[in-house]
């Protein structure tokens, strides 16, 4: 259930930012954010974060979508467009995430957005945002499927 959610969530959000794939730790290595700094491209990354059972067939899982944007110029002018670019980008996955229902037949219900990275580096800007996003599953058996 959660890799078929996850591959079809990536797939909705890259119809608004086609450089949406899983998070693999991009973060936390210093060559990787380099990369993606000197790229002067907009990402996505998608991060399973956990699941909880409510219940013996329902479940919810969370989920983080980190949403990056990056310049090459450190000028103030330059960061404040990437600034923007990213609020924007957030918005335009969030009206996409509000209207779509997946394969798990629930609601992908927003949470908090937050600030994740917000640095000048020796390579560019990056500014990166954090959206929470919350699923529900229900287990299906034969029992449930009435057959």
């Amino acid at each position: 259930m959660l890799v078929e959610f996850e591959k079809e969530l990536i797939a909705t959000i890259k119809e608004v930012c086609e450089n949406t794939k899983p998070y693999l730790g991009e973060f936390e290595d210093k060559n990787e954010m380099e990369l993606l700094i000197k790229g002067g491209e907009s990402f996505v990354f998608i991060e399973f974060v956990g699941e909880k059972y409510e219940d013996y067939v329902n479940k919810v899982a969370t989920y983080n979508i980190h949403i990056l944007t990056a310049t090459s110029s450190k000028q103030q002018s330059y960061r404040q467009e990437n600034k923007y670019n990213c609020l924007d980008m957030c918005e335009q996955i969030d009206k996409k995430l509000k209207n779509v229902v997946l394969n798990n037949e629930f609601g992908v219900e927003l949470g908090t957005l937050k600030v994740l990275h917000n640095s000048i580096t020796d390579y560019g800007y990056i500014y990166v945002l954090s959206r929470e996003i919350r699923t529900s599953f229900r287990e299906k058996d034969e029992w449930l499927e009435g057959n």
